[in-house]
């Protein structure tokens, strides 16, 4: 029986209709009666853990999942066991370790209070943006929801530049447009009392440390990633056993070298973002994963 994975970021009543774009509770509370409507089982990590391990499901499974270790996740968390349903949170170490904003965050954050037109006239002067050359069937696969120019302004930022002009011109604009970083990660983040919540429930899953793209890491440095983040959740929580949803997650992310080293970390599977059903578990480090925006082309059609 297949096992459907429905992931999720923010989690609040408004967006910015650029940057950000949240899941509200109204939306969360449907897309559980969706689910149910269609005959499928929420499941637990539990659940994911014993379709892994004995190379099948008994039953046709759907689990909600949260990326990014979003203070805001504890609350839909808690509106989801009010409702019977349990979700996994798979969360990245560095902001609660090191009190900082994740580049991904950052940039979010930015692209709320500036529009891309902006950004780009800023990036040009920088780094010649309008001179590079862009692979758009790659954009569209990283970015699906986004349009031509957010998917070239993205793609640029996280996997274009080096990681010091990216850290760098991320974190100048951060800093000019919202200021001290490490009060603005103490909001935003997850604390470790909400890691032992999310332990003790069975729904804490690893996102790397610091929210890297994987596949284009060293190898000390991808090991560093993923077994510096199974270490901190473990001392932290005390559980050991647990999935890890692999950063970005597209063909730009994830590749055999990433679930090698996840395997050798010690993650028992892994997600990604390539889109579709798991109907066999052939390789439990590179399951198949939707958007919430995709729910309903998946859901009435199994293991298509």
């Amino acid at each position: 029986m297949p096992l459907l994975a429905i992931n999720h970021h923010y989690y609040r009543t408004a967006g910015t209709g650029m940057g950000i774009y949240p899941t509200n509770p109204d939306q969360l509370r449907q897309k559980i009666e969706c689910i149910r409507k269609a005959g499928w089982k929420i499941g637990k990590q539990a659940d994911v853990l014993t379709c892994v391990s004995g190379g099948e499901c008994a039953e046709q499974i759907v689990v909600i999942t949260f990326d990014d270790g979003l203070k805001e996740q504890i609350t839909a968390i808690k509106d989801l066991q009010a409702m019977g349903v349990a979700a996994i949170c798979y969360v990245p170490c560095g902001p609660l370790m090191e009190k900082r904003v994740l580049d991904v965050h950052k940039l979010q954050m930015i692209r709320s209070v500036t529009n891309d037109e902006a950004l780009v006239a800023v990036l040009d002067k920088d780094f010649g943006f309008s001179a590079h050359e862009f692979d758009e069937h790659l954009l569209e696969i990283q970015y699906r929801y986004d349009n031509p120019l957010s998917r070239r302004v993205k793609y640029f930022l996280n996997f274009s530049l080096s990681s010091e002009q990216r850290d760098g011109w991320i974190s100048r604009q951060f800093e000019n447009e919202f200021g001290d970083e490490s009060a603005a990660a103490e909001v935003l983040y997850m604390g470790k009392d909400d890691l032992r919540f999310l332990a003790q429930n069975g729904s804490l899953g690893s996102h790397g440390y610091s929210h890297r793209p994987l596949a284009r890491l060293s190898n000390d440095e991808l090991k560093d990633e993923l077994y510096r983040s199974h270490e901190v959740l473990t001392n932290l929580t005390g559980v050991s056993s647990m999935g890890v949803s692999y950063p970005y997650g597209g063909k730009s992310a994830v590749c055999e070298d990433v679930f090698t080293v996840a395997r050798e970390a010690g993650y028992s599977y892994g997600f990604t973002m390539e889109r579709g059903v798991n109907a066999e578990f052939q390789n439990a480090l590179s399951l198949k994963r939707i958007d919430t925006n995709d729910m309903n082309d998946w859901l009435n059609n199994g293991a298509r």
